[in-house]
């Protein structure tokens, strides 16, 4: 995936047509955002739509010429997007001080010019705080090689929700989340959403001299906030995709049995975190109804039945299996000790060796370059390392493996 260069006009490089497409965007989205979608919350639906729809329509139309992003540029990304959305508040917030002195000034008069002008600047102050975050997700998902889908962004709309939540407090964890966010009403949902954050970008701008530095510090500690999280997730979602679509190849039948694993491998460390849940609903949503109906009712604390069930596992589909295990153990760059009992458990349910170096070698490779190569080779190079297992090793839970290299 490419860089979006026409949102970054403070670059050398960038000319004066490579505007034109921004231009472009802002027009179409000012024909159809109408003023009943501010006023009911869809207002963020809508932009954030537009802009994936337009992101993709500029990969495509420069992705012969442009350089394609890499995942050690996101913090990069995240940082020119804290900037601007700080600027973008302080901005906002000196418009409404200037309208409260402008106010004071004329009296009455004055007010029915000045808190228009106000409420105007602390509306477009929240829609291009929330224009610049879709800049920076749509970026970082795509220095992870990871596609947006335009008509259905569900995942980025739900990621800006629960890290929204997180900062005012979540009333669900847990399988409740999960279930609760694919059950609710989508658009309800993305109403509400929208209409938290003009409520909370009037807050941040409404007092006086004190809100041009609290608007502008709170829109970068909550950019960078979201950024942390949408880099967590495009890291989460390259990895299981990649590990998810080679036990795919195998054998489609074993995906519920994989997705409850994440479910008990993200558990191990305590409650989910905000990029986990949107995962765990990204694997469900990805599977036919009644299956994740199945799955959803096994989501609870005992891990016995699940590991007692991989022995259902077809032979061919095991090698890949344990790899996306080890994936999904490995993804949050640390490894619990929760996780390796897990991990053992299920090595000795597949019959397979628990590869402590394997693991550890695909933390190193999620620290140092945020993602791991798409294993092709992974059952090739687990056949390999069974067949130079020493007869008497057995399946010994303790069981380790050099593997080759990543």
């Amino acid at each position: 995936m490419t860089r979006t260069a026409a949102f970054h006009p403070e670059e050398a490089a960038t000319s004066a047509a490579a505007l034109h497409p921004l231009r472009d965007f802002a027009e179409k989205l000012g024909r159809e955002l109408r003023l009943e979608d501010i006023r009911s919350g869809a207002w963020h639906a809508r932009l954030v739509t537009a802009y994936v729809r337009h992101h993709e329509a500029r990969q495509a139309a420069t992705a012969a010429g442009a350089r394609a992003l890499r995942p050690s540029e996101t913090d990069a990304i995240i940082r020119r997007a804290c900037r601007d959305a700080a600027l973008v508040g302080a901005s906002a917030a000196g418009i409404s001080t200037s309208a409260t002195v402008f106010t004071m000034d004329t009296g009455l008069l004055g007010a029915l010019v000045a808190v228009p002008v106000a409420g105007a600047a602390m509306g477009l102050d929240t829609m291009l705080r929330s224009l610049i975050q879709a800049r920076m997700t749509c970026d970082v998902a795509a220095a992870f090689g990871v596609r947006i889908d335009p008509d259905d962004p569900w995942d980025f709309l739900h990621l800006h929700a629960l890290t929204f939540g997180a900062a005012r407090g979540g009333d669900a964890h847990g399988a409740e989340l999960v279930n609760r966010m694919l059950t609710a009403d989508t658009e309800e949902a993305e109403r509400r959403l929208g209409n938290r954050l003009m409520g909370e970008g009037v807050l941040r701008n409404i007092l006086p001299f004190v809100g041009v530095a609290t608007s502008s510090v709170t829109s970068w500690r909550y950019t960078r906030r979201f950024g942390n999280a949408a880099v967590e997730y495009a890291r989460y979602r390259r990895a299981l995709d990649d590990a998810f679509s080679a036990v795919r190849s195998q054998d489609a039948r074993c995906l519920e049995l994989l997705i409850e694993g994440a479910w008990f491998l993200f558990n191990a460390d305590g409650a989910l975190r905000a990029e986990e849940s949107v995962m765990l609903v990204h694997l469900l949503r990805s599977i036919p109804s009644v299956a994740r109906t199945r799955v959803l009712e096994r989501l609870v604390e005992d891990d016995n039945a699940w590991v007692e069930r991989l022995h259902e596992v077809a032979e061919p589909a095991r090698d890949a299996f344990m790899h996306a295990l080890e994936v999904m153990a490995a993804v949050d760059m640390s490894t619990s000790s929760a996780e390796w009992q897990l991990l053992r458990q299920a090595a000795s349910a597949l019959g397979r060796p628990l590869r402590r170096e394997h693991v550890q070698a695909l933390v190193k490779q999620f620290r140092s370059h945020g993602i791991v190569p798409r294993v092709s080779e992974a059952g090739d190079r687990m056949r390999g390392e069974r067949m130079h297992e020493p007869q008497d090793a057995g399946l010994r839970a303790d069981a380790q493996v050099v593997p080759g290299a990543i």
